[in-house]
């Protein structure tokens, strides 16, 4: 698997900041958040926190902390006492799945992704910090966004089960088909 986009962090940014509302209703939608949920602003502000955070740290490293950090973000006020944490197993796999020098940076970052939904590494947000991390790592090296559209979403669902219950490794083509995105560039 190849990146789709080359672009530096600035460009990568501008996209994400062009394209903000889009990306936040998306996250919210695939949440779960409908747009009578009570929640539904809290939620809403803590995805435009994260993508703050996402953008505005460059030098904050893609590492288990980066995930917890941005899980508070997403769940703060939402979470009812839920403490997120890590045990050393977990990291340890995190830091694989985040450290393969052998493939482009978007898979990594689609890897990274299926491995926090796989293993369920918190009570609740699993979605949201899974998709907000990869995100960061996109963001940081150019590789545009994941963001899975209202038209993609029940497919997802279905392809991730697909996933869960067979390691079924189609979704990774998948969600590069349908879920990276990124500004069309004039070269």
């Amino acid at each position: 698997m190849i990146n789709k986009y080359t672009l530096s962090r600035s460009q990568n940014v501008n996209y994400v900041k062009a394209n903000l509302e889009e990306l936040i209703y998306n996250n919210l939608a695939l949440s779960r958040y409908e747009d009578d949920d009570p929640e539904r602003e809290i939620a809403y502000r803590n995805f435009r926190e994260a993508y703050d955070f996402i953008l505005n740290n460059p030098d904050v490293e893609n590492d288990y902390r980066c995930l917890l950090r941005l899980h508070e973000i997403l769940m703060k006020d939402l979470d009812n006492g839920i403490k997120a944490e890590l045990s050393q197993q977990q990291i340890d796999e995190l830091n694989l799945m985040i450290n393969q020098p052998t493939k482009a940076n978007l898979e990594v970052a689609i890897d990274v992704m299926l491995y926090i939904l796989d293993k369920r590494l918190f009570v609740d947000g699993d979605v949201r910090a899974a998709l907000m991390f990869s995100n960061k790592f996109m963001v940081d090296n150019g590789c545009g966004i994941i963001t899975v559209a209202a038209s993609k979403r029940q497919l997802f669902r279905e392809k991730l089960k697909e996933y869960k219950d067979s390691n079924d490794y189609d979704i990774k083509d998948w969600i590069y088909m349908y879920c990276v995105k990124g500004p069309k560039l004039d070269y």
